[in-house]
C-alpha cells in the first residue's frame, strides 16, 4: 500500500461530515455506489494508467466485482465534500471497507483495502464552483 495517507481522513471525522451533509439535506442523495472499473477507465484516459495496466486493472475490477462508495458530506469549515471508501459485497450487498473491516470483520480481499495503516476513508475532492471548468458542456446551464 502506497504510505502516502495525505487523502485519508479518519474514521471520526468521516462519520461527521457525512452526518453534517444528512443534517443540512435530508431527504436526497447520500452517496453513491460506483464499479471500480469506472475509475480504472478515468486514470488510463488521463495517462496515469497506460493502456497495459488498465486493462489488467480493468480485469482484476471487473472479476472482483469491485466498487467504490462516494459520500457527499460537508467539512468543519462548510465546505461540500465526497469522500470514498472501498466496498466488499457480503451477502449480496456492498459493505463499506473501514479501518481494515467490513462490519467490524476483517475484510475477505487480498489488496491493500485489508491494511489497516489508514482508515480506508479518501478525501481528494474539491467542490465545484469554485474548481470548475466553465468551458465543459458538463457544467453549462
Amino acid at each position: 500500500m502506497n504510505p502516502d495517507n495525505e487523502n485519508t481522513i479518519s474514521k471520526d471525522t468521516g462519520t461527521q461530515w457525512t452526518a453534517n451533509w444528512r443534517t443540512q439535506h435530508p431527504n436526497v442523495v447520500n452517496a453513491f455506489l460506483i464499479p471500480a472499473v469506472d475509475f480504472v477507465e478515468v486514470l488510463n484516459e488521463i495517462g496515469i494508467l497506460d493502456d497495459a495496466a488498465a486493462q489488467q486493472a480493468q480485469t482484476n475490477a471487473n472479476n472482483l466485482n469491485s466498487k467504490v462508495r462516494g459520500y457527499l458530506a460537508i467539512d468543519d469549515t462548510g465546505t461540500e465534500k465526497m469522500i470514498f471508501v472501498g466496498t466488499e459485497n457480503v451477502d449480496g450487498v456492498d459493505r463499506d471497507i473501514i479501518d481494515g473491516t467490513v462490519d467490524g470483520n476483517p475484510t475477505t480481499l487480498k489488496s491493500s483495502a485489508s491494511d489497516t495503516t489508514t482508515s480506508g476513508i479518501y478525501d481528494f475532492t474539491d467542490p465545484c464552483p469554485p474548481s470548475c471548468d466553465s468551458n465543459s458542456p458538463l457544467n453549462q446551464q
